[in-house]
């Protein structure tokens, strides 16, 4: 059965009975909002049973821990303190699958090694939308010179701060240590493509920028603990086959977790519109993942900017959760 997840951004009772009136059936935790993580780097076991009990009361699941890029910053970049960062997610995978929360959600995206510190380069919101609408949006005419990482290494092309065998490099550093927790665990890691998918952003060459790029991921990275957080609107941003991606995917039992979010162009320029308005066809994406047996959460992400709304877009949110429901019904077979 499809589920309707969230990132669930307040753990506090009247936002989660919210969620659960909207029809949510549960969702994600960003790493720092596990109890514990902010104040040790790792999650409390009896603090997450507490909130796993608060969950359970209200007939939301928690999928699993959204695993947020600052908690892996110095990995990203290639630092020394990239191993306290390794130690520090091991430990919470271990307490995670212990409790019964069997999924990591991971975008290793070298580019946005300091998401935490200044937003995404390239982006605005604009009214675009609807009435006014606001709505995320890319241009990678607005980036510049300075948006380049400091992170990278000598190439000697000045373009290219970071090329693609080093991604790898850092990557592949973190999975020989993070996989084998994850796996003794019981734990499954779902990637997200990189966002923006553009094959060179700030400076990264980005390897996971369309299916073929994922496919090299997992095949790297063999194992049935590794799958994929597949976005519909990351992939829509190429310009790609999406029913096409979802079987590829699903028939080999890697779609661990899907954002379903809509965009209106691809890259270079692109907006983050409503799922009913976007380039591709929501239905036909919903009804692929019912044919392929998807059996996991679907979560709306990004949400467009609503007149009156406040700051967590709890309007726009509830539209996006009541447009799923339908959509999950009016598709099943």
């Amino acid at each position: 059965m499809i589920k309707i997840g969230l990132r669930l951004v307040d753990l506090s009772n009247d936002h989660l009975q919210y969620a659960a009136q909207i029809g949510v059936d549960g969702g994600t935790l960003r790493t720092d909002e596990l109890p514990g993580v902010a104040e040790t780097g790792q999650v409390d076991a009896a603090g997450l049973r507490e909130l796993l009990q608060r969950l359970d009361a209200l007939d939301l699941e928690l999928a699993g821990m959204e695993l947020r890029r600052a908690r892996i910053a110095g990995v990203l970049r290639g630092d020394p303190e990239g191993a306290q960062e390794i130690d520090d997610l091991c430990e919470t995978i271990r307490v995670l699958g212990g409790e019964g929360a069997p999924l990591v959600t991971c975008g290793f995206a070298v580019a946005h090694a300091d998401e935490h510190i200044q937003a995404w380069r390239g982006y605005k919101d604009l009214p675009g939308g609807r009435a006014g609408t606001e709505l995320r949006t890319f241009d990678a005419a607005w980036l510049e010179e300075s948006d380049l990482v400091t992170w990278g290494i000598d190439t000697g092309d000045p373009a290219v701060r970071v090329p693609i065998g080093e991604v790898w490099r850092r990557m592949d550093g973190f999975m020989e240590r993070v996989l084998p927790a994850a796996e003794s665990a019981g734990v499954r890691l779902a990637f997200h493509p990189n966002d923006p998918p553009l094959p060179l952003y700030r400076g990264v060459e980005q390897p996971f920028i369309n299916p073929d790029g994922l496919a090299q991921l997992l095949d790297r990275y063999d194992s049935p603990n590794v799958g994929l957080l597949f976005c519909l609107g990351t992939m829509q941003e190429t310009g790609e086959d999406m029913p096409a991606a979802l079987r590829r995917f699903g028939e080999r039992g890697k779609l661990f977790n899907i954002h379903f979010r809509n965009v209106r162009g691809i890259i270079p320029r692109f907006e983050e519109v409503f799922q009913d308005e976007g380039d591709y066809n929501a239905a036909d994406q919903m009804r692929t993942l019912h044919e392929v047996g998807f059996d996991g959460f679907v979560m709306p992400d990004h949400y467009p900017g609503l007149l009156g709304d406040n700051e967590a877009r709890e309007r726009a949110r509830a539209w996006c959760v009541g447009y799923l429901r339908a959509l999950i019904q009016a598709t099943a077979s």
